[in-house]
């Protein structure tokens, strides 16, 4: 048995136990100030200034800026994910489901497009353990998809790779539009996109049948 390690140098208790609602406060905070700015520009002085901290209080709570920008990529991107995949199921029918979880994900970019930006393009930069979140959740979102394979209707064709590219194909429309200024707009890609994955997974003939435009998902607050 080994033995006990030194006990850590804690002056305050204030050091020793975290302020959970502050760390989220600042999470936000360098969510948003990527988005706004870029992720590279997003420095620790200019969060810790938004928030009202000093700089050593970051660095105790976070360690680093790579390290706070992935605990705050996937805490919302999770929450995100959730809210998506809550969408799809509260309707009985795949297809449905599936233009319920795209608008809620379209309405979330209009929104609240400094967020968006920051977990659509600037994860890209930020790199490190936030992509690796990202990553991750994509997978989440093209096993999602692959369950279309199972509904009537499905191709045969369609493989493993056809959510992989209707995932990526969202997500490339969505960095384009929010990078052009358009995040307000993204709204309208709801037939578009659609289209596109119907067309993928059931083909030509149920690509082609109108849909509800997502009313049944809540607007944010």
């Amino acid at each position: 048995m080994e033995a006990p390690g030194p006990l850590r140098a804690v002056r305050t208790w204030d050091i020793a136990l975290p302020d959970r609602e502050e760390d989220r406060k600042v999470e936000e905070a360098m969510l948003l100030t990527a988005g706004e700015l870029g992720y590279a520009k997003a420095t620790v002085r200019e969060v810790s200034e938004r928030c009202g901290i000093t700089q050593d209080r970051f660095h105790r709570r976070f360690g680093s800026k790579g390290a706070c920008f992935a605990s705050a990529y996937e805490a919302a991107a999770e929450r995100l994910v959730g809210e998506i995949t809550e969408a799809c199921e509260a309707t009985g029918d795949w297809r449905e489901g599936f233009r319920a979880g795209l608008a809620t994900l379209l309405r979330f970019v209009a929104e609240q497009p400094l967020l968006a930006k920051a977990l659509v393009i600037e994860v890209r930069t930020a790199h490190g353990d936030a992509w690796t979140h990202h990553q991750r959740l994509v997978e989440q979102l093209i096993d999602a998809l692959e369950t279309a394979r199972e509904q009537p209707g499905a191709r045969a064709s369609a493989t493993p790779m056809t959510a992989g590219f209707i995932v990526g194909a969202i997500e490339e429309s969505l960095s384009i539009e929010i990078a052009a200024g358009r995040a307000a707009e993204v709204e309208r890609l709801l037939p578009d996109l659609s289209r596109l994955a119907f067309l993928q997974l059931f083909g030509e003939e149920e690509a082609e049948k109108p849909g509800e435009e997502a009313s049944t998902t809540p607007r944010r607050r």
